[in-house]
């Protein structure tokens, strides 16, 4: 317990895979000036040993952070979403949870809206969508996060008629966080 402020320092000095700087530096734009120099003469033996543990243990940790990441880098990276393939004239769904519908119960009504077609892609994150009248309350672009591609129908002859159509209330944020 009495080392844990050495592991906070080590793992804020330590610079980031992902930014290529260490947290300290993100936050307040320097590097901590806490260098070690064991080789110099130190009037005390016990103030030698102690710096020269000292840069022993900020390496060792340095080490066992890097190695953390290393080893927990495939499971982040297998629940980031893969990125999907969006074009402009195709059409999508959007996650209806951040709506306010008229529907009567959010837990019966449909989990997307649409499908609505792609006019425009302002980035590579934002899709412009056409949406109908009764949805002119809301703002037409979207992050890749609350789109779903639109499948097409593989039975033919075997159709679902079109839901009704979404008015949303203006009178509330049509995009409400949870």
């Amino acid at each position: 317990m009495e080392l844990l402020p050495l592991v906070e320092f080590a793992y804020n000095n330590a610079p980031s895979a992902t930014t290529g700087v260490s947290p300290f530096f993100a936050n307040k734009g320097y590097h901590p000036n806490l260098l070690v120099y064991p080789e110099q003469d130190i009037a005390s033996s016990h103030a030698h040993n102690f710096i020269v543990d000292l840069d022993e243990l900020q390496g060792t940790l340095k080490e066992e952070i890097a190695k953390a990441q290393v080893q927990y880098q495939p499971s982040a990276d297998s629940c980031r979403q893969q990125p999907l393939d969006f074009q402009v004239g195709k059409s999508v769904f959007i996650k209806s949870q951040y709506f306010q519908t008229t529907h009567p119960s959010k837990k019966l009504s449909e989990k997307y809206l649409g499908p609505y077609k792609i006019i425009a892609q302002p980035s590579s994150q934002l899709f412009t969508l056409c949406l109908p009248d009764t949805m002119r309350a809301v703002h037409p672009v979207f992050h890749v996060s609350m789109l779903e591609p639109a499948t097409p129908n593989t039975f033919q002859q075997c159709s679902k008629p079109p839901p009704a159509p979404v008015i949303i209330d203006k009178n509330q944020n049509t995009r409400s966080s949870k």
